[in-house]
């Protein structure tokens, strides 16, 4: 078992039972960086905790002494990995790439094992006007290079 694998194992371990999930495991020279989320959102108190957890499982091991443990939640800008990140943003605006090299942009409507639904505005010229038309697209995630979250901070109060 490789040490990603390891830990993968172990945080997966640590997060069972809660609502909390593992995102990605990176193992880099002199540093492994986890990353965890939650449908409302990671809080530091589940960082710290899965931090402590592995070094009370791993720090007979050695590897420690190698490598820098950091814990954290997916960042705002970074892409969507796996399907209970994609269902925590359903309802809001998402663009996917796709491996054509096809953005699309649109409300995210739903998520499953094989694909996501998006909501997109279609701008269509009609004569001399342009005509906004919603149209609903099914993208397999096969197809898809990245998805992101398309945060609007003009909401903001």
């Amino acid at each position: 078992m490789t040490t990603r694998e390891q830990i993968e194992k172990l945080v997966v371990e640590n997060l069972s039972g809660t609502e909390n999930f593992l995102v990605e495991v990176k193992v880099n020279p002199g540093k492994i960086i986890v990353i965890i989320d939650h449908p409302k959102g990671v809080n530091i108190e589940d960082c710290v905790s899965t931090n402590r957890y592995l070094h009370s499982q791993l720090d007979d091991s050695g590897i420690f002494e190698s490598h820098e443990l950091e814990v954290s939640s997916a960042g705002m800008e970074e892409p969507l990995k796996i399907l209970p990140q994609y269902k925590k943003r359903i309802g809001q605006n998402v663009s996917v790439l796709t491996y054509d090299g096809l953005r699309h942009s649109g409300k995210l409507l739903s998520a499953d094992e094989s694909f996501l639904e998006l909501n997109e505005e279609k701008v269509i010229r009609i004569g001399k006007k342009k005509e906004i038309q919603n149209e609903t697209n099914k993208i397999p995630f096969t197809e898809i290079k990245e998805t992101k979250v398309i945060f609007s901070f003009d909401k903001i109060i």
